[in-house]
């Protein structure tokens, strides 16, 4: 049978682009539902029932703490993830002791996010802190290695906000067919395979002058 697997994150670029990860594995992961309000999370999962939650910490109304403290009161059944940019000691700690069962970083490559939740989906405990191993990330030299036009960086920073291609020609003043075809530049020079690729460089990546 598949997992059934619950996102709870207020972000939608992180939401849907965790979502399209899933579906790469979808003989394994089945998304029945994103979550945006995380007041809405003990409710989902009252009714869905999953088999894993995935659940980001930094969140409006209630953070991940508050969520994961409320679904521990409803079942035990299913396993919860906290999956998150931050990655300190105390933080880890606290969500330990809540009793999740793993606590990953958005820095992540995708198949080492799948790998270590299906880990955990067979009794692992996982608790990664990644971002103390931080690698520097030297803007030009990326944009010169893979010869980045200066209007297609103005793009990526515009997608990065979780833009569509729509709002990205209205923002920048061009039309829908330019944006395009700069996207599909973007995706030839960068590489991308997968939608869940793209996705996973814009969360990851620092675009900031």
């Amino acid at each position: 049978m598949k997992t059934k697997v619950i996102i709870v994150d207020d972000h939608a670029l992180f939401n849907d682009g965790l979502t399209l990860i899933l579906k790469e594995e979808s003989d394994y992961f089945e998304v029945e539902k994103q979550v945006f309000d995380s007041r809405q999370a003990a409710y989902h999962c009252l009714s869905i029932n999953p088999d894993l939650v995935l659940v980001d910490f930094n969140m409006p109304h209630l953070n991940g703490l508050d969520v994961v403290k409320q679904l521990k009161t409803l079942s035990d059944k299913y396993k919860i993830v906290v999956i998150s940019m931050y990655a300190e000691s105390r933080e880890i700690k606290q969500f330990k002791e809540a009793g999740v069962d793993g606590y990953l970083t958005k820095t992540m490559p995708a198949l080492e996010l799948t790998s270590s939740l299906k880990k955990i989906m067979q009794g692992e405990k996982i608790f990664e802190n990644e971002m103390n191993k931080k690698e520097v990330f030297d803007k030009d030299n990326f944009f010169k290695k893979y010869q980045l036009t200066k209007r297609e960086i103005e793009i990526l920073k515009v997608l990065k906000k979780g833009h569509t291609t729509e709002q990205v020609a209205k923002t920048l003043n061009l039309s829908f067919y330019t944006v395009e075809t700069h996207r599909k530049n973007i995706n030839q020079k960068l590489q991308f395979k997968t939608k869940s690729e793209f996705y996973e460089f814009l969360n990851n990546v620092d675009l900031d002058d």
